[in-house]
């Protein structure tokens, strides 16, 4: 594996050893860690460098502790109708400390200061089994560029005024929550509804389409790129696969930019190691482990297939594993659907960019809300008959370790397949 690759698992090694108040196992991971590679002695001493300063940074940042009620500032990040997804910065119980979680939680008091997202926020309350329970929340009267999300968000609500506004807007923005995002988590399509690098590659190859119309310097194009991505990630709430995405993106057109000739590999290690450095608790989310892991597995992918079908299996089996231990379940079809129905959210991501700009006609707002209605009952039906597992607590672990096993037979399987054509 290239150097950062190898450098950005051994951090998240590191990481779950300290924050499982392990030191002294961190320390001796550390010390192996400097023989293990087979790298020059400068080299070894870098990587260990990086992880000092990731032991050190790790034991820096907080988690919020549970069934004990405390302060905690914040920015509200998303919001649908009294459900509000809050990242803390800080909290108080005998002394500030630095946390970076994502809280999700309903608050409905009545209030003449409304909430929106983008707001920075004070709130009191506690963690009790994985959920976080709600005292007090109050404004702290500071905007923040998150409330770029909240601008966009109002204005596909005006212009669409129908139940569906959430879907046309967590096409692009993510976010999509409730019974609607059930309907696509059976379906294993959920991930085209949460910011991915579908997304944000969708947006790269719309701007690089609307260039080839103009005579813009190839590189002045490429400076663009990066600022609208980094646009657009705001307006996505920061999400941790958007994140991702446009951070890797952005690097390969500064690459580009200044020749540096760097692997897309290595490239997505560094941006992954730097993630880690700002929020090493992010390792415990979700969507970080399933982008990072489909991105390996699809760059690794591409040097040897480029089928279409191969990529969406390799990106499958990839978020395999988080599937089964964050949610207990999968879908066995899902790798099919995604191709079968990524037309489907190409129009869709159109159709919600029309509505960002311009409000339509009320007769043609009502197709395209019957049109997104089909959709629904189509996939409500195909999930009667689509095999989604769900897997309680005490088989989950067993598949976890069967599904890691899976990927990687599949990328070995793969890459000797690739080494004897190249050999004939």
């Amino acid at each position: 594996m290239p150097f950062f690759v190898n450098l950005f698992f051994s951090s998240i090694v590191l990481i779950l050893i300290l924050k499982a108040k392990m030191m002294t196992t961190a320390i001796i991971f550390m010390a192996v860690v400097f023989f293990l590679f087979k790298y020059t002695i400068k080299t070894r001493f870098f990587f260990i460098f990086f992880l000092t300063i990731m032991f050190f940074n790790t034991l820096n940042v907080h988690h919020i502790p549970p069934n004990l009620e405390v302060g905690i500032l914040g920015t509200i990040i998303d919001k649908t109708n009294n459900f509000y997804v809050v990242k803390s910065e800080n909290y108080y119980d005998v002394s500030w400390k630095k946390a970076k979680e994502k809280l999700y939680f309903s608050y409905n008091k009545y209030t003449t200061d409304p909430f929106e997202i983008g707001n920075k926020v004070y709130i009191i309350g506690k963690k009790d089994n994985g959920k976080f329970e709600i005292e007090h929340m109050s404004n702290s009267h500071k905007k923040s560029i998150y409330s770029l999300r909240n601008f966009f968000k109002e204005r596909i609500y005006k212009n669409f005024p129908y139940q569906n506004k959430e879907i046309l807007f967590s096409v692009i923005f993510g976010g999509l929550r409730g019974k609607t995002a059930e309907i696509f988590k059976n379906s294993g399509l959920l991930h085209l509804f949460a910011v991915s690098g579908f997304h944000v590659y969708i947006i790269y190859l719309a701007l690089y389409f609307l260039y080839s119309k103009t005579t813009l310097y190839i590189n002045y194009r490429r400076i663009l790129t990066v600022l609208f991505l980094f646009f657009y990630l705001a307006a996505t709430g920061f999400s941790d696969s958007a994140t991702r995405a446009t951070f890797l993106l952005s690097a390969m057109e500064i690459n580009k930019i200044f020749g540096f000739n760097i692997d897309s590999k290595n490239l997505l290690g560094i941006i992954g190691v730097t993630n880690l450095l700002y929020n090493p608790t992010v390792i415990f989310s979700a969507g970080f482990l399933m982008s990072y892991f489909a991105a390996l597995s699809i760059l690794l992918i591409i040097e040897y297939n480029k089928n279409p079908f191969i990529i969406s299996l390799a990106a499958f089996l990839a978020i395999l594993p988080w599937n089964i231990l964050f949610f207990k379940g999968f879908s066995l079809l899902s790798p099919v659907m995604s191709i079968v129905f990524v037309p489907i959210v190409y129009s869709l991501i159109i159709i919600s960019f029309i509505f960002l700009i311009i409000p339509l006609p009320q007769f043609i707002t009502g197709i395209i809300d019957y049109y997104i209605s089909i959709i629904k009952n189509i996939l409500q039906y195909i999930n009667n008959y689509i095999l989604y597992i769900n897997l309680n607590e005490n088989i989950k672990i067993i598949f976890y370790i069967i599904s890691i096993l899976l990927l990687i037979i599949f990328h070995y399987v793969m890459y000797k397949k690739y080494r004897i054509k190249e050999e004939f």
